[in-house]
């Protein structure tokens, strides 16, 4: 018996050196600080200037997505779906010109389980919204980037792009509208500041 209990003694000691626990293999988990700094990525669009300055700060607040006044199904159906969520706190800022919108957005979730609920959520959300405002162009999977990436372009009331991902507990969207003068590629100008947000997100896990 003794010998039994040394045994077990000396392979837990072995596990706590090494950090073979469950725990210690688990993807990292962002917090409110690293969402706030990867919100803060400003876009990188190569021969595409935007202002010096963004419209709004970054802070990431738990005050939710805003008052549901009942008057857009869509966006009461993501409130709905979002209780369902640990949503945790979200952070974004927006670029504008009289061209073109930028905006980046970081949701953080207590759990990557979350983060995937939220995610579909605001993807539904998001695709009805370019059926509403126009037509649906293209809703597609895509590589290269964090986890479940998705990319949706629509028409209507000029250019609009949106790349939506997740890494781990947060869910990020990177959203470019254009409405004015438009280059002819505004998907391949919006990549760079994706993959620049994304980046910054691999570093801060």
């Amino acid at each position: 018996m003794c010998r039994i209990v040394g045994q077990l003694l000396v392979l837990l000691s072995v596990l706590v050196a090494t950090g073979c626990s469950e725990d210690s293999q688990a993807p990292p988990s962002f917090s409110a600080d690293d969402a706030e700094r990867i919100a803060s990525v400003r876009p990188t669009t190569p021969n595409w200037t935007w202002p010096k300055h963004p419209v709004s700060p970054s802070s990431c607040t738990g005050e939710g997505l805003g008052v549901d006044d009942g008057r857009d199904p869509l966006f009461t159906e993501l409130i709905r779906r979002f209780a369902d969520t640990d949503y945790s706190c979200g952070t974004g800022i927006k670029w504008r010109d009289d061209d073109k919108l930028g905006s980046l957005s970081v949701m953080r979730f207590a759990t990557a389980a979350g983060a995937h609920k939220g995610m579909a959520a605001f993807r539904t959300f998001a695709h009805g919204w370019g059926e509403n405002g126009g037509e649906v162009i293209a809703d597609e999977e895509i590589e290269g980037l964090g986890d479940e990436a998705t990319r949706l372009r629509a028409s209507g009331y000029g250019v609009q792009v949106t790349y939506l991902w997740r890494r781990t507990n947060l869910f990020l969207q990177v959203h470019v509208h254009c409405f004015g003068t438009c280059p002819t590629n505004v998907d391949a100008r919006t990549r760079p500041w994706v993959d620049a947000v994304d980046e910054e997100a691999g570093n801060s896990g």
